[in-house]
């Protein structure tokens, strides 16, 4: 249940206010406060409770107003189509002169004030908020999926999909920025790239504090979670014994344990909707659209160059044309971006003709290059705390069960709790298996913690393991088990995907087709992982715990020995686990790059006026989650704009 309508009740926010202890007593008498509320219910009440008691949280003043058709202007200096994650930023600083306009162009509606809660990640999952792609079906991954197919969440909603992420800041590894400049793109190394992470950055961690890798101020606030299962403590630190530092994996060195840092305001989610809109929602010169579907990007042609020169879009059932002055921007994020490229004409040429689209301009790489971030889901290890003298406290969170009235007053009312987790927060870890370079800083897998004892299942059905699967694998977790879990996944894939075009609808969902384990090598790293997490479970301090596998054999993989290589590489084609990071689908790279889609400053290759701003742009995906080196590119992307038009 999202609470969209419920804005609706802030003018009678002191008519609730009479009725909140009615409410309250009206609960208490129907359920014990400690005892889980249904979804629907859970829902219901931290919704109403935040429009009564946390105005803080639905900032009425401050969120993004969109500007009614009648007043949206015939031209725009700047046109920006996507609101997400990249759009927001540079919506932001490009606005920042006001003697521009700048419009920009978003196909959902504003942000839901449950999505703020962190523990409320996926509740977006399936809904209008949320664009609901899917994988083609495989028979070569994604196996224990319904019908064969990976769920690809994304977000249809202003702050895009930094308002359903799992809200983590991790900015990747200098080696990764470093190899970008060595393919031909000068000025987005290391040394280029970290100023513009700094620049958007207000860290509130109070160990960042003197770092030269961090800085306070910046519009986008990064913090610790606010809440942490006594797990994620012992899993953290079992890394010390095998070698593995404690320490800030964005800063000096990337290989390491750490606890987790999210783009957290005050343990809220800290969108980039929420960072870079909200403060400048009152300038003059920013309209922000909502619902409004781009469907075009209308390029001329004269004697010597191709020009885009405006947008058609879709708004309450009617099309309306736009022109930009100086240029068009599209970051509608790796999926949207190569898609609208293509209906607009720019891309490869036989597929183009294929769809009956009119070829503006060839670019073979439009949609190539496909790249994400692959791994195990639901890799569960129960604990048995009992031994560990004088502790005889509960070391993990019960997921489901953490929407009690309990919970939901301390979040409200003292903003502590587990509420202020989420079932992969617990931590991660940055390690190298056989395969990485030993002498250099370059691990090549990360691990994700979970101190949540229903992870397994929690996984499985959030990516939409089918449920015969999903309870032959956790039958064994009843809510008296303690586990946690723990998700592998590699860092710099080998294969290749590609996106394109199911017709010339616009409003049909394109073919993706990650080609997860095209790369036999993927599957070696991922094996080693596991065998990596079999000795952080044997370390003393796990064993403190217990710490054993769940040994619940994967349906489809009872051939095979457990815990052996056949076993683990046929898990991975069943349980694939995406981390949501798909990238690298319109390349930067020189013009001799035949697969090369925009340029160093981001322009496209054969298209004046026309940049690509987003995760599309990536050459390589980069080693870590990949929401914060997007909002690092938006920076330097709007900087290189303002710096062409000087």
């Amino acid at each position: 249940m999202c609470l969209s309508a419920g804005m609706a009740f802030i003018n009678t926010r002191m008519e609730l206010l009479s009725k909140f202890n009615m409410i309250l007593d009206l609960i208490a008498t129907i359920h014990m406060v400690d005892k889980p509320l249904s979804i629907k219910i859970y829902l219901a009440i931290l919704g109403l409770l935040i429009i009564i008691k946390r105005p803080d949280i639905v900032d009425k003043e401050n969120r993004v107003q969109s500007v009614p058709t009648q007043q949206l202007l015939a031209q725009y200096d700047y046109v920006i189509i996507g609101g997400g994650s990249a759009g927001a930023v540079l919506a932001n600083r490009l606005s920042e002169d006001e003697n521009r306009t700048v419009l920009l162009l978003e196909a959902g509606l504003n942000e839901d004030i449950l999505s703020d809660v962190p523990d409320n990640v996926g509740i977006l999952s399936h809904t209008s908020y949320d664009w609901d792609f899917k994988t083609e079906p495989s028979s070569n991954y994604c196996l224990a999926m319904n019908n064969y197919r990976c769920y690809w969440p994304r977000g249809k909603i202003l702050g895009g999909s930094s308002v359903l992420n799992g809200m983590l800041y991790v900015r990747g590894n200098k080696q990764d920025y470093d190899s970008w400049a060595a393919l031909g793109n000068a000025g987005w190394d290391y040394k280029s790239v970290l100023p513009y992470f700094k620049k958007s950055e207000d860290a509130r961690a109070e160990e960042l504090a003197d770092s030269p890798y961090h800085q306070k101020g910046g519009y986008l606030t990064v913090e610790r979670f606010r809440y942490n299962s006594p797990v994620d403590d012992y899993i953290i630190h079992s890394g010390e014994e095998l070698g593995y530092k404690v320490q800030d994996v964005n800063g000096e060195n990337q290989t390491g344990f750490t606890y987790s840092y999210g783009t957290l305001r005050n343990g809220f989610r800290c969108s980039t909707a929420k960072a870079f809109l909200r403060p400048v929602s009152k300038r003059k010169n920013l309209h922000v659209s909502l619902q409004s579907f781009v469907e075009n990007i209308l390029v001329k042609k004269n004697n010597t160059s191709k020009i885009a020169y405006g947008i058609l879009f879709r708004k309450d059932r009617r099309n309306f044309t736009i022109k930009a002055k100086r240029e068009i921007i599209l970051s509608a994020g790796s999926i949207q971006s190569p898609k609208l490229l293509m209906l607009s004409g720019i891309g490869p040429k036989d597929h183009l003709e294929e769809m009956n689209i009119s070829v503006v301009h060839h670019a073979l790489g439009v949609g190539q290059n496909l790249q994400d971030h692959v791994g195990m889901g639901g890799i569960t290890y129960i604990v048995d705390p009992e031994i560990v003298p004088n502790e005889r406290r509960r070391f993990t969170k019960n997921h489901s069960g953490i929407g009690s009235l309990k919970n939901i007053q301390e979040l409200i009312q003292n903003n502590s709790g587990p509420l202020f987790s989420h079932v992969i927060s617990g931590g991660m870890a940055f390690i190298k298996t056989k395969y990485a370079d030993k002498m250099i800083d370059y691990p090549d897998v990360q691990l994700l913690f979970s101190g949540a004892s229903d992870y397994g299942l929690n996984d499985a059905n959030s990516r939409g393991v089918n449920s015969k699967t999903a309870s032959a694998l956790y039958k064994n977790i009843t809510k008296n088990v303690q586990a946690f879990g723990v998700l592998p996944y590699i860092l710099r894939p080998r294969s290749r995907g590609f996106i394109k075009l199911k017709s010339k609808d616009p409003k049909e969902a394109p073919i993706i087709n990650p080609n997860y384990f095209e790369d036999p090598h993927d599957l070696q790293v991922l094996i080693e992982a596991l065998k990596f997490m079999k000795e952080m479970i044997r370390t003393s301090l796990m064993r403190k715990l217990n710490a054993t596998l769940l040994d619940t054999k994967m349906p489809g993989c009872s051939q095979f020995a457990f815990e052996s290589d056949e076993y683990w590489a046929c898990y991975a084609r069943h349980f694939t686990a995406t981390i949501f990071h798909p990238v690298s689908t319109c390349k930067m790279g020189p013009i001799n790059d035949s697969y090369a889609v925009v340029d160093h400053r981001l322009k496209v290759h054969g298209i004046d006026h026309l940049r690509v701003i987003d995760a599309s742009i990536m050459p390589q995906i980069i080693s870590g989650n990949t929401n914060a080196p997007t909002i690092m590119i938006a920076e330097k992307g709007a900087d290189m704009i303002k710096e062409d038009w000087s």
